[in-house]
């Protein structure tokens, strides 16, 4: 992909994705609770089936991309072709199949089978974005500019939920959000067409093995003799997972993905339970403000501290907004107070948010360091991206289904009929709030202190003019 290019693509690749999975992640939660009434027993086999799907499409499309030896190593043709059917796919999801007097089993189909469209689709041009960022960028510096372009791009579409708050009344108005819905859907396709154009340029897009080894002519570089064997391919596997590095970052990344889905299918809901009407009351500019505010401030932070970064290094700045967010938790004792919960859930926003672009980052340099220590010929970007999305998609699932049941213990299912909020559940919604980075941002910490790979990017950093 050529220099000129290489912007483009990062930026409107993920506006797309953006537009679409931020509605995506706010709102499938509670739609399929509070307007479609999926019962707990269809939402949770729909959550298990959607995670064993993630375990199949992810490293099915990332090894598709990379070894597979077929049409979809080109990343153009994935945005091209499929970009618009994701659109559409992103449609299915919020229009219902039954009535209020169909059986449990419609809506619980429905949802199954809207989310395996949905996320084949997602998974399969995430991987190929995922590469692309990889691909187009050389160095610590690079990946943190293509990282703002990146931001930026989000910080355009997180607009969207101030949008559909306003425009649906908090879903109390819902044709208005499938009215909606579908403007983002076109404007989204047209979006991953561009990024396929953009993207065919003839320059390599890839990593030969000159610009990334130091062998001689005459030494002979491991790599897969036979690509496309499944021998080779459990291989390539077991060398990625082996590394500890690797592992590390699965994990942390695996956590962060807990605590981001928690926010965005949870932070509506939140708010309804703990947060009085008279202070953000359903479809006000007050509630809709506060949501674009928790989810613009984590993009314009990254956006406006690309040198802090670039000097820093991805890895404190991780580290200190770990630390961070286990300290606001100590607001709880002050949680009778609206606006301290407010506040709170602006921090929690704000570390969790603005430092989860950056595991990009740690996976760039985590596939350059593979690729030089194994001596391949190319870089394995499809690959690592897929098995970071096997690894951190379960999260998506597991997240939703452990709140839901806690919340239907305080009596959450009476909730969604009468939409009366008693002290009981709006004590466990509390509690589920501030325990939460308390917990996983502790883990969090504590696993990536393991992180090597902080010592080499640093060095390699300040060779760097600043």
């Amino acid at each position: 992909m050529a220099p000129r290019y290489s912007n483009v693509v990062i930026f409107t690749g993920q506006f797309g994705l953006g537009l679409l999975h931020t509605c995506f992640s706010f709102y499938y939660v509670k739609v399929f609770l509070n307007v479609f009434k999926v019962n707990e027993y269809w939402f949770n086999v729909s959550q298990l089936l959607y995670m064993l799907w993630n375990a199949v499409n992810d490293p099915l499309f990332g090894y598709l991309q990379d070894v597979g030896g077929t049409w979809m190593k080109d990343r153009s043709k994935i945005f091209t072709w499929f970009g618009p059917p994701m659109s559409l796919a992103f449609l299915t999801l919020w229009f219902p199949w039954g009535g209020p007097d169909s059986p449990p089993w419609v809506e619980g189909l429905h949802m199954i089978v809207a989310l395996f469209l949905y996320d084949a689709f997602f998974s399969c041009i995430g991987v190929a974005w995922g590469a692309l960022f990889t691909e187009s960028t050389r160095d610590h510096r690079k990946r943190v500019k293509a990282l703002k372009y990146s931001q930026t791009a989000i910080l355009c579409s997180v607009n969207v939920i101030m949008i559909m708050e306003k425009a649906s009344h908090s879903l109390d108005n819902f044709g208005a959000f499938q009215n909606v819905s579908i403007m983002l859907a076109i404007v989204a396709a047209a979006c991953f067409v561009i990024t396929g154009y953009k993207s065919s340029d003839p320059a390599p897009t890839g990593y030969s093995r000159d610009k990334l080894l130091s062998v001689d002519d005459d030494e002979e570089a491991p790599s897969l003799s036979h690509p496309h064997s499944f021998k080779s391919v459990l291989a390539t596997t077991k060398e990625l997972f082996a590394s500890r590095d690797f592992q590390v970052v699965m994990a942390t990344n695996f956590i962060h993905t807990c605590r981001s889905t928690a926010h965005l299918n949870f932070a509506s809901i939140a708010t309804d339970l703990v947060i009085p009407q008279s202070v953000l009351s359903k479809g006000s500019w007050q509630l809709s403000v506060f949501f674009a505010v928790c989810t613009l401030m984590p993009q314009i932070l990254i956006i406006l501290n690309e040198r802090l970064i670039v000097r820093a290094g991805a890895y404190r700045i991780i580290m200190v907004s770990f630390l961070a967010s286990m300290m606001s938790a100590a607001m709880y004792p002050l949680s009778r107070s609206p606006y301290v919960v407010m506040f709170f859930m602006l921090i929690d926003m704000i570390t969790v948010h603005s430092t989860a672009p950056l595991f990009n980052i740690f996976l760039a340099e985590f596939i350059e360091d593979d690729a030089v220590r194994n001596k391949r010929k190319s870089t394995l970007s499809s690959i690592v991206f897929s098995l970071n999305a096997l690894i951190i998609k379960p999260a998506t699932s597991i997240a939703p289904v452990i709140i839901v049941y806690l919340l239907n213990r305080s009596g959450y299912t009476i909730y969604q009929h009468d939409h009366i909020s008693t002290p009981q559940l709006s004590n466990c919604m509390l509690r589920i709030l501030f325990a939460t980075p308390v917990f996983l941002g502790f883990l969090q910490f504590v696993l990536f202190r393991k992180y090597s790979l902080r010592h080499r990017v640093s060095a390699s950093k300040l060779a760097l003019p600043l």
